[in-house]
Formats: structure tokens, C-alpha cells, sequence
């Protein structure tokens, strides 16, 4: 996918939402998964909401998905909030002096499979399907992770 100035959305890319129907789901935002992730079978953007100052917010509604998936009850105004965000919402990528917060968010995931790793090859062999896929997934993040602090 695209933001609104053709520049490709990537995982760990800081992009801002602007237009949206809800106020909640305006603001900076980073890039957690992406489709083709080989952690991801989505076709969407997962975003997890960031200050300007490049802290990963911990508020209770602190994560939205481009595009905008609508959640309320009532069939009407999510109809009404749909519409609305297909014309009007955007997103664009932008950039912020501090990234070492998502950067070790994502050397932190792939930290954390390690054990999962050991545990697989330890129960179905270094060679098998799950280990493969585990090691793939936290090579990604561990790129992810350089690719943001160059």
C-alpha cells in the first residue's frame, strides 16, 4: 500500500492519519505489521499509536489499521464513518528525530522468540517447518530493527 504522496507503507514506518471520522483514529502512528510480513496474513496495515517525541503510547486504544476498520454498533454510523474515511481519511509517512523506541520494540520481539525457537528445534528437530518459519519471522524483525536506526 501507499500513503497519499506514493511512497510505499512499510513496517516501522512513522505515518500520520489525518481526515478521519473518529478523532481517536487521527494521529502519528508506527507501522507494527504489514502485509507480506511473514508474521502477517493480513491485507492491512497494523498501527500502534506514537507520540511526536517517538514514545509508543500505552493508552488502553492505542491501535487502528489502514485502512480504517470501524467497530461501532451501530450499523448506520459505521456505514456513515466508512464512507467518510474512503473519501476523506489519509495517511502519509512521516518522519520523527527520536525512532530507538520502535526500533527496540522490534529487536524486543525478536528477542522474545528466542526461547520459542530453542523449544521448537528442541521438540521437532532444527530442520522442521515451525523452526524455519520462527527464524524467518525474527530475522524480520531484527531488519525491521536495523533498518530503522540507520
Amino acid at each position: 500500500m501507499f500513503d497519499k504522496n506514493g511512497h510505499e507503507i512499510k513496517t516501522g514506518d512513522i505515518v500520520e492519519i489525518t481526515g478521519a471520522y473518529f478523532k481517536n483514529d487521527n494521529g502519528l502512528y508506527f507501522v507494527d505489521n504489514s502485509p507480506g510480513d511473514p508474521n502477517w496474513s493480513g491485507k492491512d496495515h497494523c498501527l500502534h499509536k506514537i507520540s511526536k517525541t517517538g514514545r509508543i503510547s500505552k493508552a488502553k486504544y492505542n491501535i487502528c489499521f489502514w485502512p480504517i476498520m470501524n467497530t461501532v454498533s451501530n450499523w448506520a454510523k459505521r456505514c456513515e464513518a466508512n464512507a467518510w474515511n474512503t473519501e476523506h481519511a489519509q495517511i502519509e509517512v512521516k518522519t520523527i528525530k527520536n525512532m530507538e523506541e520502535v526500533a527496540q520494540h522490534f529487536e524486543d520481539k525478536a528477542e522474545e522468540m528466542t526461547e520459542q525457537i530453542k523449544w521448537e528445534a528442541y521438540n521437532f528437530g532444527e530442520d522442521s517447518e515451525t523452526v524455519t518459519k520462527f527464524k524467518k519471522i525474527q530475522a524480520h524483525y531484527r531488519a525491521v530493527a536495523t533498518r530503522i536506526r540507520r
